[in-house]
């Protein structure tokens, strides 16, 4: 009977102790596990263009490589980018010759044409599909979302952006190195093309005036997608998964 009760007046005062850690901040012990180690590749540059002669990497393949696409990042090493809307090409390969030829002979103003579309895309369907979240209203019809995705798609890719120049060009060849393992060896050209930031706007208003907005929510919607669209870092690569990270940054 006596263990019994001891058992019991254990139990409550081990409650007790528990209850009053949920109110009190709780100490750790100092005891834990060792961290955990991650095997991270590291890159190894091989070559780069020039380096035969002794020339260095520009600052801004640096930027480039490092994911700063943006006109902020860029123009701080690139001075003659100032105030002007700047679109990044980028080709990875194990072939100079083809990565060259994909980023330099590039059909640049489609490809600006596609890059604004997929991430004007990406923006609507972000909206549409979150509208109504907070306030726990049932979100947009797939079907209405669908029109108005196509809508955007169309109205983009439908238009050609002149007056882009490039500015500059450059490839590396690196390759990565995880303990004694070697792999992955490629080259990465990059390109940086501009255009005077008014005569973008002026056709990216062009290319959006087909786009409804008889409604408020649509007129809203719409100067959402613009605004994104003027001041949005573009990339295009022929790496999907690197477009993704770009428009992922984009968006934010």
């Amino acid at each position: 009977m006596k263990k019994l009760l001891i058992l019991a007046a254990t139990a409550v005062f081990g409650l007790s102790l528990f209850s009053c850690g949920t109110t009190d901040k709780v100490e750790g012990s100092g005891i834990k596990a060792k961290d955990p180690k991650v095997a991270t590749a590291k890159v190894v540059l091989d070559e780069w263009q020039g380096s035969e002669m002794g020339g260095e990497i520009p600052q801004w393949v640096i930027e480039l490589a490092n994911g700063n696409y943006g006109e902020a990042a860029l123009a701080k090493v690139m001075p003659d980018i100032k105030g002007k809307k700047t679109f990044v090409t980028i080709g990875y390969g194990d072939n100079l010759d083809f990565v060259r030829q994909w980023t330099d002979l590039v059909d640049i103003e489609t490809e600006v044409a596609s890059t604004l579309s997929r991430v004007a895309a990406k923006a609507v369907q972000a909206e549409m599909q979150g509208k109504g979240g907070e306030s726990g209203q049932k979100r947009t019809d797939p079907t209405t979302t669908e029109k108005t995705l196509n809508m955007y798609r169309t109205s983009l890719t439908s238009v050609r952006f002149s007056g882009l120049e490039k500015q500059a060009q450059f490839w590396t060849l690196s390759h990565k190195v995880r303990g004694k393992e070697e792999f992955d060896q490629k080259y990465s050209y990059y390109s940086v093309w501009t255009i005077d930031k008014k005569m973008f706007e002026d056709q990216l208003n062009a290319a959006m005036k087909n786009i409804d907005d008889t409604s408020t929510e649509e007129k809203a919607l719409k100067d959402m997608v613009r605004q994104r669209l003027a001041d949005q870092l573009s990339v295009h690569t022929n790496d999907s998964a690197e477009d993704d990270k770009a428009d992922a940054e984009a968006l934010k």
